[in-house]
């Protein structure tokens, strides 16, 4: 993680995100919230395989952000990551943008 501003904290994920790596991903996301900034921007546009666990972990990371006043963006772009989002649906809508200047846009 990294605060390129005091408004704005980005965490960068790249490889799978899968049922191996989601509690790494888990303790990185969530146990940095605390600190963060407003806004955090995941940016999910390096990632290769996203499974069903670290959508589970965004949504927990989603609910930690809700409860202490911060926003979470998703920076998707890679089939694997907009394809389960889709399939999720408006069950989980989160706020995404289709590259990493979208979702600063505006933030600083």
């Amino acid at each position: 993680m990294t605060a390129p501003s005091d408004t704005v904290t980005l965490c960068a994920i790249a490889g799978e995100v899968d049922f191996y790596t989601a509690d790494q991903f888990r303790s990185q996301l969530i146990g940095s919230l605390n600190t963060a900034a407003p806004l955090v921007v995941v940016d999910l546009s390096q990632v290769t395989f996203f499974g069903v666990a670290g959508l589970h972990v965004l949504i927990e990371a989603r609910t930690w952000a809700e409860h202490t006043d911060r926003r979470i963006r998703l920076v998707t772009g890679p089939p694997c990551v907009d394809r389960l989002l889709a399939v999720a649906g408006d069950f989980v809508a989160f706020d995404t943008a289709a590259n990493l200047a979208e979702a600063l846009l505006g933030a600083a």
